[in-house]
């Protein structure tokens, strides 16, 4: 110590470290304070020493010797570490399963905790890893030139719900098994929809547009109490949506499903017959499916057709499943208004009709529903869940 009123070295380096998210980082965190607890540990009182302290000249040797000491211990360790490591399964990562909300070395050491060596993909066309039995990817597509490069890959990890950018046939021929991350992102997506149903009904962006420019009289916007809320699916983000949406005293909570989820009808929700009734009764749609061959363009031009100008329709889901050129026209005549988190194709180009329809009639955000500190770390524990599974002959989550 410094000081004897302060922290130590070692207390100082602790406290630095950023709150352990996960039990890897908290085993990086104590593997420090066990380093540094060894290497600033006070030696017996050498010559010098004055008032129960000792002196600097004799703190710099017995601190340089134990350092030395410490980095020699830390070399054999990870000699050691190495030695063992070598025939742990290699997982290729195209993109870290937490995105930003944790940092590359902390999902590296929770895997490595886990007795799995990580490779991070370079991106470059010609990358191979010959005995790589498992790949990670967010949003990156998987080909079949890139399985083709990997010949010992068994598994796909798709750290999404949504899987449409694998390439589920190639990974068939040559059997391989995907799986994903179903229902991390629930309560953040379906928390979104609301965000993006309350910037229309009260026109959040134009009045804080309008503050700014120094402006105050605003006239007056709708209530979501009262409205009918439709849902296009009513799997777990629709039941969601559902469950938000009573607890706002939506007067209907209408549903369109190919199968009935006996939990939406407890809360009192109604199945309508097709989407046509559902575009025609409901104030407020939510897409809430998977993108599917069958749902490809499923809000058809025909079906946006059937909505009134005050009608709202929200997708976070996938923008595909939306016809979205026909969308844009019927945006640019007024005839519903729209909230939108998802594109057909994503970054939405610089020069896309829908950046200039105004906001009065179009919210639009960059596929951010998913994004949330808790499910993106959510995302990247059930990922790592998935690969021990199927590791262990126990496999979950599997889609093909």
């Amino acid at each position: 110590r410094f000081c004897p009123f302060g922290p130590s070295l070692f207390e100082v380096a602790v406290m630095a470290q950023p709150a352990p998210a996960t039990a890897a980082a908290s085993i990086r965190v104590a593997r420090l304070a066990a380093h540094l607890a060894g290497a600033l540990a006070p030696a017996p009182a050498p010559a010098g020493q004055r008032h129960g302290r000792p002196g600097l000249a004799a703190w710099c040797t017995a601190g340089t010797a134990a350092a030395a000491a410490s980095t020699a211990g830390a070399a054999a360790r990870e000699g050691e570490d190495a030695a063992a490591g070598a025939d742990w399964p290699i997982v290729v990562m195209l993109e870290s399963p937490a995105e930003d909300a944790v940092p590359p070395d902390a999902v590296e050491g929770t895997f490595l905790a886990h007795e799995l060596q990580v490779c991070w993909a370079t991106g470059a066309a010609d990358e191979t890893h010959a005995t790589a039995v498992a790949m990670v990817t967010v949003k990156k597509k998987i080909t079949a030139n890139l399985l083709d490069r990997h010949p010992a890959l068994k598994l796909v990890a798709v750290a999404f719900t949504g899987y449409d950018h694998v390439d589920l046939e190639a990974c068939r021929q040559r059997g391989i098994a995907v799986a994903n991350v179903p229902d991390y992102s629930t309560d953040g997506t379906a928390e979104l929809c609301f965000g993006l149903i309350f910037s229309l009904l009260r026109h959040i962006p134009l009045a804080h547009q309008h503050v700014r420019a120094g402006k105050w009289t605003w006239p007056p916007g709708s209530e979501l109490a009262g409205k009918a809320l439709g849902m296009i699916g009513t799997g777990h983000i629709g039941l969601r949506v559902a469950e938000i949406g009573k607890a706002f005293k939506c007067s209907k909570l209408l549903g369109y499903d190919i199968e009935r989820n006996a939990k939406f009808l407890q809360l009192g929700g109604e199945y309508v017959l097709s989407l046509a009734s559902l575009f025609l009764h409901a104030d407020i749609l939510i897409v809430g499916v998977a993108l599917t061959e069958e749902t490809r363009g499923l809000v058809s031009h025909k079906l946006m057709k059937l909505l009134r100008p005050d009608s709202i329709i929200i997708n976070c889901a996938r923008g595909a499943i939306i016809d979205q050129d026909a969308m844009t026209k019927l945006l640019q005549e007024g005839r519903f208004r729209a909230g939108l988190d998802v594109y057909e194709v994503e970054p939405l180009p610089a020069d896309h009709p829908l950046r200039t329809i105004p906001e009065s009639h179009l919210v639009t955000v960059p596929h951010l529903a998913y994004k949330c500190q808790e499910s993106l770390r959510r995302r990247s524990d059930e990922t790592l869940a998935n690969i021990l599974a199927f590791l262990s002959e126990s496999p979950q989550n599997i889609v093909s």
